[in-house]
């Protein structure tokens, strides 16, 4: 392994090692993926009333789509910005951007590290749902795969910018609580864009945060398949491509307004 992927693991070894030291805040996070996963199978359930087929949607179908929706939100869901955030708030961050890997390379490693992590765990909980809830295999696994890889890009990149507005506020609580509530509706999370009236699911369909949750498990039930889930395929790499130039440009920006507190 050359120097420069040396220098870059060992910011994604150290993140692990120091989640892992946690084992009780693990076995927590599994809990509360199952529950999640379970809360949203039955809600969609209880939406049905017991019939088979709503508008053209069998439950199966639905029931599946909010299993492998609530992995993917999870999958996504990191904390760049308050690991950052606190970096910052306690002057940490100075010794951060002495380093030899720069500060925007540090967090994407970090976001690695929490990928490396959970990828297993959430493997094994979609497992236990295919034969607890009665979960589908993917319709086209590899096009899943290829789209679940750039959604979680996407998701990194909208987390950086986040994360660069601690380096303006100082204080990111309440815009994180905002952004959460907003993204699990944008993404389609909590609820498919196709229950949503048609030109709010147009317009949000051309939106980054689609890209995180709603096209993948689109193409994992096969509601997206063929042309249109190419199409698809092309949003999700076009709104990687822009927003980590954008990534680029304002963390250069972000790194001049550090004012290190603390000792």
């Amino acid at each position: 392994m050359s120097a420069w992927a040396l220098e870059r693991w060992s910011f994604v070894d150290n993140r692990i090692r120091t989640v892992f030291a946690y084992r009780v805040d693990i076995l927590a996070w599994l809990v509360g993926i199952a529950l999640h996963l379970v809360l949203m199978v039955t809600l969609w359930r209880a939406v049905y009333a017991g019939r088979p087929v709503v508008d053209g949607v069998p439950l199966a179908v639905m029931t599946t789509y909010a299993s492998i929706a609530a992995l993917q939100a999870l999958l996504n869901n990191d904390d760049t910005v308050d690991w950052l955030t606190e970096r910052i708030r306690d002057g940490k961050v100075g010794a951060d951007l002495a380093r030899p890997v720069g500060l925007l390379q540090q967090q994407v490693c970090g976001q690695a590290a929490q990928l490396v992590m959970k990828v297993p765990m959430i493997v094994l909980v979609g497992l236990v749902a295919m034969l607890a809830v009665g979960v589908s295999a993917p319709a086209a696994p590899g096009a899943f795969l290829l789209s679940t890889a750039l959604g979680w890009a996407v998701n990194c990149c909208l987390g950086l910018l986040l994360a660069a507005t601690a380096f303006w506020t100082l204080e990111t609580d309440g815009t994180m609580f905002l952004y959460f509530v907003l993204s699990g509706l944008l993404s389609g999370a909590l609820v498919p864009l196709w229950v949503m009236p048609s030109w709010l699911g147009g317009l949000l369909s051309w939106l980054p945060w689609q890209a995180v949750v709603y096209t993948p498990v689109s193409i994992y039930i096969g509601r997206l398949s063929g042309s249109a889930m190419w199409s698809a395929i092309g949003v999700q790499a076009l709104w990687a491509a822009v927003l980590a130039g954008l990534v680029v440009l304002v963390w250069r920006r972000a790194v001049h307004r550090v004012v290190v507190q603390g000792g």
